[in-house]
């Protein structure tokens, strides 16, 4: 069945449909929730009231995009929405001195997903919420700034705090990767 016949059926109340678009999307929205809460019960959270806003929402989405980026758009908005009650005062300003190091993609690339998804757990909330949106997400700069509610060159400085977080904790961890300054 194709996107639009499935939305047509869940909006005509047809409980199956319903079941059919979460079970869809439901394990790759949680995946993406666990890039944004550094625990599961968060996650699963997320999820649950993505969804909510998804059925409740259904009839606005429209056949000209895919369904899969509007839910995904609708979640991503959720673990936001979330952050910000969370964490409400979460400062992206805030400055943390790091050195200015690199990592060659291929270290990264050689990592279990356990390891990376530990290591992105460990950043602050702020370095980790711009780091998801735009390296994972692929969000450009002046949209993540209107989703976060933040200035363009906030963003951008969070990224390169949260790639120079993530350098200082790998080349601590792995010295022998000898990171360049």
């Amino acid at each position: 069945m194709d996107d639009a016949a499935l939305v047509r059926k869940c909006l005509d109340g047809d409980q199956q449909a319903c079941k059919q678009l979460f079970d869809a999307h439901a394990s790759s929205m949680l995946s993406l929730c666990m890039r944004y809460f550094t625990s599961k019960a968060e996650a699963e959270d997320a999820v649950q009231d993505g969804f909510i806003k998804i059925f409740q929402n259904l009839h606005q989405w429209t056949a000209s995009g895919p369904l899969a980026a509007w839910v995904r758009r609708i979640m991503v908005n959720t673990c936001l929405t979330s952050i910000r009650k969370k964490f409400p005062e979460t400062d992206f300003d805030l400055a943390e001195h790091h050195q200015n190091l690199t990592v060659n993609p291929d270290i990264i690339s050689q990592m279990d997903y356990q390891r990376i998804r530990s290591l992105l757990d460990q950043m602050p909330v702020g370095y980790r919420t711009v780091f998801n949106l735009f390296v994972i997400e692929g969000y450009q700069y002046d949209e993540i700034a209107e989703m976060l509610q933040i200035k363009e060159t906030t963003c951008r400085s969070q990224l390169f705090r949260a790639k120079n977080f993530l350098a200082n904790r790998l080349s601590k961890e792995y010295p022998e990767l000898k990171l360049s300054l």
